[in-house]
């Protein structure tokens, strides 16, 4: 029986989703120990969330801003996609799942075509302006305006934890201006907020700041998240769910 305290899902997003906790334990199979394990975790979270995951589609992310779309006129059964960060389908009950460790989930819904897109979002894949490629994709392969998308933004590293490279900042600035959003100079350590990189992208997009959500957990202060910056090695998953 999967608890409360290993799946965290937000109340008011309108889409069955969920983010697996470390109390489920790692999903990431590469160099897992006992693959067969993963295996029946990752069938606990797809149990607790209510999805096939012999349907699913899952990344196989590159860290990028390539986002792949998937039609309910051609339904393709449950896949990794290679060198994509993101993904979308409007095929009823199909799942959508993306690994992560700080890097944050960012899940969409546009509930009156049913579709859903999930995304991987570190700072590459941010920089090169995922949220971004995602609202546009939604529209060209569905019709889903952004004044109809609702948007979830996972567990990720918060702008408090996350310390980067002056000259990653200064891409980040010369891109999207506007930086007192998102960086933070203290003698000389630069920090950068991640998630309000991809607010702004959404608003810059035309999806409306209040249908927006965040998770407001940091994968690094919080124990219950696997975290490359915390030293918790492994996985959690993100998984949202066509209606």
């Amino acid at each position: 029986m999967v608890g409360l305290d290993t799946v965290l899902s937000v109340a008011g997003f309108p889409a069955r989703h969920g983010f697996s906790t470390v109390a489920l334990g790692s999903m990431g199979l590469t160099g897992a120990a006992d693959p067969e394990a993963v295996i029946h975790r990752r069938q606990q979270l797809a149990d607790h969330v209510s999805f096939d995951l012999d349907r699913a589609l899952m990344t196989v992310q590159e860290h990028g801003a390539n986002v792949a779309t998937f039609h309910r006129r051609q339904p393709e059964g449950g896949q990794c996609v290679f060198s994509t960060d993101a993904l979308a389908t409007d095929v009823p009950g199909q799942a959508i799942v993306t690994y992560h460790a700080d890097c944050f989930p960012i899940l969409f819904v546009d509930t009156s075509r049913g579709v859903v897109a999930g995304a991987h979002a570190g700072w590459r894949g941010t920089l090169a302006g995922v949220a971004t490629k995602i609202a546009q994709s939604l529209q060209t392969a569905y019709g889903s305006w952004p004044g109809q998308l609702d948007v979830l933004i996972g567990p990720g590293i918060c702008g408090r934890c996350y310390q980067v490279g002056a000259e990653v900042g200064h891409q980040f600035a010369v891109r999207y201006g506007r930086e007192d959003r998102y960086l933070a100079v203290d003698n000389g350590d630069v920090r950068l907020d991640l998630e309000a990189v991809l607010r702004l992208q959404l608003e810059d997009a035309g999806i409306a700041p209040e249908r927006i959500k965040g998770a407001g957990s940091c994968t690094r202060e919080e124990d219950r998240w696997f975290s490359h910056r915390g030293g918790r090695a492994g996985r959690f998953l993100s998984v949202v769910v066509a209606p």
